[in-house]
């Protein structure tokens, strides 16, 4: 007896507050943009002209994001059978990438710099660093509540949470320029915000590369599952079990299980069901259920086709 079961799951995208916290979090951030790179400009700072480019990243993130986020919302098709969660995957990819290229521009500048000191006005790169930061704490609070859900709300909110620490790296820049006159402060804080960009990306590079290549999920114990799987009544062996992601936050599997010629199969599914989403969080599975003389069968048919066309071989 062969069973198959799918546990109830949703494939829509994006929710509207999501949706809503991204394009909010653009407008604060585009605002905020300008008025750097127009404070940067005038003071001749580079620590607000490299928070500038880092916010220039930053609303392409979140466009990029929304614009991701729409496409994820489209329905399956017969073509796109998971339909096009994994537009915010590629989406997370581009936008940890980004960071990696404006923070090399960033360092390269500041090395120029701290060779050949350039004067900075302290007084209007404190002003514009404080507003920065305001700005960019108003974004956290937005994005925040869906960042825990959704891989392509938490890059942009990597984005804006690093683009804080900046402001905050910016400020004490200003204040010790302002205390002692040494401008080189200025490039050393550059420096540092490129730091804070290319580590606040690695782990989201990390995830999304991770989904991309269907690696086991952060957190799911592929041994475990297999073991706790093995360990149900009526269950005699598991076999090509795989566990990966659609997209973030919505792990799935799949795999074969032999059972006891005897055993009530349906009941059996149902069980596995339930412990997996339980358990292991695991609420889209897919199982098909085997018998011995259905795992004979399978072989053997397996073996003559082997058989009628070796490897390498063309069948006619």
């Amino acid at each position: 007896m062969i069973g198959h079961a799918v546990s109830g799951h949703s494939h829509g995208g994006m929710t509207p507050p999501a949706s809503r916290a991204l394009g909010l979090a653009l407008s604060v951030t585009s605002i905020l943009m300008l008025i750097e790179a127009v404070g940067g400009w005038l003071t001749g700072s580079l620590a607000l002209l490299a928070d500038a480019g880092h916010l220039l990243v930053d609303v392409g993130a979140l466009a990029l994001g929304a614009a991701g986020s729409w496409v994820a919302s489209r329905p399956a098709t017969s073509q796109m059978s998971y339909g096009y969660r994994r537009a915010e995957i590629l989406a997370a990819v581009t936008n940890g990438a980004a960071l990696w290229v404006i923070a090399g521009a960033i360092v390269y500048e500041a090395i120029g710099r701290l060779h050949t000191p350039h004067s900075v006005l302290a007084p209007g790169m404190l002003a514009v660093a404080v507003l920065g930061l305001a700005g960019n704490l108003v974004s956290t609070a937005l994005l925040t509540p869906s960042g825990r859900e959704n891989l392509n709300v938490r890059a942009a909110l990597v984005h804006v949470l690093s683009d804080a620490a900046a402001a905050i790296v910016t400020i004490v820049a200003s204040l010790v320029i302002l205390a002692t006159r040494w401008t080189a402060a200025d490039a050393l804080a550059s420096c540092c915000i490129a730091a804070l960009m290319l580590g606040s990306s690695w782990p989201l590079i990390r995830e999304a590369v991770q989904i991309l290549m269907e690696g086991t999920p952060r957190g799911i114990s592929m041994p475990a599952v297999e073991s706790a799987m093995r360990g149900m009544p009526g269950v005699l062996d598991v076999h090509d079990l795989h566990i990966w992601s659609l997209t973030a936050g919505v792990p799935a599997l799949s795999g074969h299980v032999r059972i006891d010629e005897a055993a009530d199969g349906q009941r059996i599914l149902v069980d596995l069901c339930a412990m997996l989403h339980e358990r292991f969080g695991l609420s889209h599975a897919t199982l098909q259920l085997e018998t011995e003389a259905v795992d004979a069968l399978w072989h053997t048919s397996c073996e003559s086709h082997e058989h009628a066309h070796p490897a390498g071989g063309a069948a006619r």
